[in-house]
C-alpha cells in the first residue's frame, strides 16, 4: 500500500507533542474520494484537540478540518469528471438521512463529527472524505485563499446571517478581533453594509483590525471595554455581538448591548464555563446564541464572496506542515494575526 506524510500527536501535550510520520495513504470507498491536500488550516478547535481539551478526542491521530485541494481518485461509484477538480472539503461528516441532514442542515446532524476529531484530517498528503462533502472551488479564486472558506469564512457567515439574522444597518460588536475569526467578521460585516466595532486587547493588532474595515477599534488589554462601546454608539449600544473569545469577555460584551440585542457565541477560548447576569439579560431582553459549522449554503456563499474579492483572506504565516507544533504555538500564544496555514512538507 502507498505511503504518504502526516503529522500526529501520540499523547495530548504542548505544542511540540506533534510528530511527523509515514502512514498508509487512504483508499477511497465506493461514495469516496481521495483529495491531495494544497493547504490546511489551523483552527483553535485543533489547539484545543491536541491539548486534551475536548472530551470525546483521542490523541495518535491526524487533525485539521480546514482543507483545500484537489481530487486524485475517486471511489467506483464516484464520476470520473471530478478528478483533477479544485476543491474545499465540507468539514463536518454526517448521516445524510436524519431531518437536520434532509432539510440542509448537516451541521446540527446528531450523528456526525468533524473532519479530524478522529483521524483522517487535513495535517496530511491526502485524506479521503464522501464525494459531497466536495466543494467545487471557482476558476477566480486560488487554493491558498479558499483553504478559509469553510472555517473560518463561512463559520462567521453562518453566526452573522444565519444566526443573528443580521441586516443592513445593523452595529457589530467583534471580539477577538484580530484573530483568525474577527478579521474576517469584520470584513463579511463590512461587506453587508454593517457598521463594525471591533475589540482587542493587543496593541499591536490595531493597525491589521483598521486595515480589515472596522469602523471602530477599542484596544482594551484589561477586558473593560463596554463603556467605550456605549460612548461610541451614542449610548444605544450594539444590535448583534460575535463573541469569539467568551471566557474574558462575555460580561462586558452584554453590557454593550442594545435592547433586543442578539448575542453569538463562536468560541470558548479558556474551555471553561462562564457566569452571566440574569438580570442585564432580561431587562433588555437579549438573546444568547451559540453557532458552529457553516452549511452548505454559508460555504457557497463564502466561496462567492471571497472570488468577487469582497473578503480578503487574512493568513498571518505559511509554515511546513511538519512545523504544525510552531504553528499551534503561534495560535495558542495569541501572536497570530489571521489565520496559519500548512502548505508544503
Amino acid at each position: 500500500m502507498p505511503l504518504m506524510n502526516a503529522v500526529v500527536f501520540p499523547a495530548f501535550g504542548p505544542p511540540n507533542v506533534f510528530r511527523a510520520v509515514r502512514v498508509d495513504r487512504p483508499t477511497p470507498g465506493p461514495d469516496e474520494a481521495l483529495v491531495r491536500i494544497h493547504a490546511a488550516g489551523i483552527c483553535y478547535h485543533d489547539v484545543l484537540s491536541r491539548g486534551g481539551r475536548i472530551p470525546r478526542d483521542t490523541p495518535g491521530q491526524i487533525l485539521g478540518h480546514e482543507i483545500s485541494g484537489v481530487v486524485e481518485e475517486v471511489g467506483a461509484n464516484g464520476p470520473a469528471s471530478r478528478i483533477g477538480e479544485r476543491v474545499v472539503i465540507y468539514q463536518r461528516i454526517y448521516c445524510g438521512q436524519c431531518p437536520n441532514c434532509l432539510g440542509g442542515r448537516q451541521d446540527l446532524c446528531r450523528n456526525s463529527r468533524v473532519l479530524g476529531e478522529h483521524g483522517g484530517g487535513g495535517y496530511a498528503e491526502y485524506c479521503c472524505v464522501p464525494l459531497r462533502n466536495l466543494v467545487p472551488v471557482p476558476d477566480a479564486l486560488d487554493l491558498d485563499s479558499a483553504t478559509l472558506a469553510v472555517c473560518p469564512v463561512g463559520t462567521s457567515i453562518r453566526a452573522l446571517v444565519g444566526v443573528a439574522e443580521g441586516k443592513v444597518g445593523d452595529t457589530v460588536l467583534v471580539t477577538g478581533a484580530g484573530g483568525g475569526l474577527g478579521l474576517h467578521q469584520i470584513q463579511l460585516a463590512r461587506a453587508l453594509n454593517m457598521r463594525v466595532i471591533a475589540v482587542t486587547s493587543s496593541p499591536g493588532k490595531e493597525e491589521a483590525i483598521r486595515a480589515a474595515g472596522a469602523h471602530v477599534v477599542i484596544v482594551s488589554p484589561d477586558g473593560a471595554f463596554s463603556g467605550e462601546v456605549w460612548r461610541q454608539t451614542g449610548k444605544e449600544g450594539v444590535n448583534i455581538v460575535l463573541e469569539n473569545v467568551v471566557s474574558t469577555t462575555l460580561g462586558e460584551s452584554l453590557r454593550a448591548c442594545a435592547s433586543r440585542a442578539s448575542v453569538v457565541i463562536l468560541g470558548n477560548v479558556e474551555a471553561r464555563p462562564v457566569s452571566l447576569d440574569p438580570g442585564l439579560v432580561i431587562g433588555r431582553r437579549l438573546r444568547i446564541s451559540g453557532s458552529g459549522n457553516a452549511t452548505y449554503a454559508d460555504v457557497r456563499m463564502a466561496l462567492h464572496l471571497m472570488a468577487t474579492g469582497a473578503i480578503k483572506p487574512i493568513v498571518h504565516a505559511f509554515l511546513p506542515f511538519r512545523e504544525v507544533g510552531e504553528g499551534h504555538r503561534l495560535m495558542e500564544s495569541r501572536e497570530t494575526t489571521g489565520r496559519v496555514l500548512l502548505k508544503g512538507w
